[in-house]
């Protein structure tokens, strides 16, 4: 691959001899007025923007800090990046939790010796930094604070400003990213579009308060300047284009690409017998088990209202605002014997293979797919969820894979559950061909194969 080009900024005097002569009609001042307003931003006296600058110039700090990474990768105060073939603007890299994250990591791991990637990312701790990964070059940008789930970072707009000037063929933003998108839009209007943009659209942005809405209404203009720049948008499933009205208005620019999970899920050998054991030893015997986020969306209350119905306890793995109203409701409903909150574990593989189905209640569009599903098929596990319009429904088919009962129904999603327990042939069977469809479909080797063909039959690959 050839090499990047420096990323140094010219002085203006170099600038100046190197320039050609203003042409008439060549659209010389524009581009004039684009430099002089980005030297003038860059002159703010800013001190959390120091690091932004040393490294748009090329200066020792840039990325500070040396040793090893959280990712257990090597971190350079200078390094420069190599050759890339996609610049990855996300939100933050696992360990952090997080939807866009895991489809950041898996698109690295899957493509890891066809494409290199470049992730300009934020860090909830620790200093601006760059660590090397295989298959890329993660740089992280100080987190000054949030703003409705998105990270602040007053660098942002500096950093992604020079990197673009590196010539990456792909640009790759991962949306709804209200502050990036912000920060790509003003790039945009200093230095014209020259590489392929991609814009991979996991949800739509919905918003319970007022404030919020106001905020994004701030923020739509931006969004619809970048949007109207995309070459092309990814969405995980078809049902993504269908229930999106911002997708369903770009449709014939959009492309499917489902998400995955990292092989290790399909390792037969990935769970320890003894510590499976203890799970069941832990809810009396056979269980059904929820995964994710202790939120409004999830549906709990209709799993709550559920239980007592239910032929099996189950376990709730996972932490988040509803934590305490949970425990509240167990206690005063006395569902201390039908429901159990287990909490974060870190062997989440154990609970999943000691399970019977998971279930999945969600009542919002805000679960625009359901990763917890693809693990729990990846295990050989049915899938008990809800008929949500979106990627829920075309991971967890119905009759296939598991059941699907109607959004906020508690009958129904007891039916369900006790119809898989009380039949093994019908469990043994809808588990066998989740693991072939989450094999087929969902697994690194499939998202790597769909990812680097989309690329390379655009001809958007940088040459070697």
């Amino acid at each position: 691959m050839e090499s990047l080009p420096d990323l140094r900024t010219p002085s203006r005097a170099s600038r100046r001899a190197s320039d050609p002569a203003p042409q008439a009609g060549a659209g010389h001042e524009p581009v004039r007025a684009r430099r002089l307003l980005f030297d003038a931003l860059g002159a703010l006296p800013f001190r959390g923007l120091t690091p932004a600058r040393r490294a748009l110039r090329g200066l020792p700090g840039g990325a500070i800090g040396s040793g090893i990474g959280k990712n257990g990768t090597q971190v350079s105060a200078h390094a420069p990046a190599p050759s890339a073939d996609v610049l990855q603007l996300g939100k933050y890299y696992p360990p952090e939790p997080g939807g866009i994250e895991q489809v950041t990591r898996s698109l690295v791991e899957a493509t890891h010796g066809r494409l290199r990637h470049y992730c300009l990312l934020a860090a909830r701790s620790g200093r601006t930094r760059v660590e090397e990964v295989p298959g890329a070059t993660l740089h992280f940008l100080r987190e000054r604070g949030t703003l409705m789930l998105a990270p602040l970072l007053p660098s942002l707009p500096f950093v992604l400003h020079g990197l673009r000037k590196r010539g990456f063929p792909v640009l790759l933003l991962h949306a709804p990213n209200p502050l990036a998108t912000v920060a790509l839009a003003c790039s945009f209007a200093l230095r014209p579009k020259r590489e392929k943009l991609v814009v991979w659209y996991h949800a739509d942005a919905l918003f319970d308060r007022a404030w919020k809405r106001a905020v994004h209404a701030l923020y739509r203009p931006f969004e619809r300047f970048v949007f109207r720049r995309a070459d092309v948008f990814v969405a995980a499933t078809p049902h993504h284009v269908a229930a999106s009205p911002a997708l369903a208005a770009v449709a014939s620019r959009v492309r499917v690409i489902p998400y995955a999970i990292q092989d290790s899920w399909f390792a037969a050998e990935s769970s320890d017998a003894a510590r499976v054991e203890e799970c069941r030893r832990q809810m009396d015997g056979r269980y059904l088990l929820f995964v994710g986020r202790l939120a409004a969306y999830k549906g709990l209350d209709t799993l709550l209202a559920a239980a007592p119905r239910l032929a099996a306890p189950v376990a709730i793995v996972g932490s988040g605002p509803l934590e305490a109203e949970l425990r509240r409701e167990i206690a005063n409903h006395g569902l201390a014997a039908r429901v159990r909150l287990i909490g974060h574990v870190e062997d989440l593989r154990s609970w999943y293979a000691g399970c019977e189905a998971l279930v999945l209640p969600s009542s919002s569009a805000l679960e625009a797919f359901g990763l917890v599903q693809v693990e729990a098929m990846a295990m050989g596990k049915p899938v008990v969820s809800t008929n949500l319009p979106t990627g829920v429904t075309w991971v967890n088919r119905d009759g296939e894979t598991g059941l699907i009962f109607p959004v906020g129904d508690a009958a129904a999603l007891a039916a369900a559950c006790n119809r898989l327990l009380g039949d093994e042939i019908l469990r043994a069977r809808l588990g066998a061909q989740a693991r072939a469809r989450a094999t087929r479909e969902f697994s690194c080797a499939a998202l790597g194969d769909r990812f680097v063909a989309f690329v390379r039959e655009a001809g958007w690959e940088r040459p070697a």
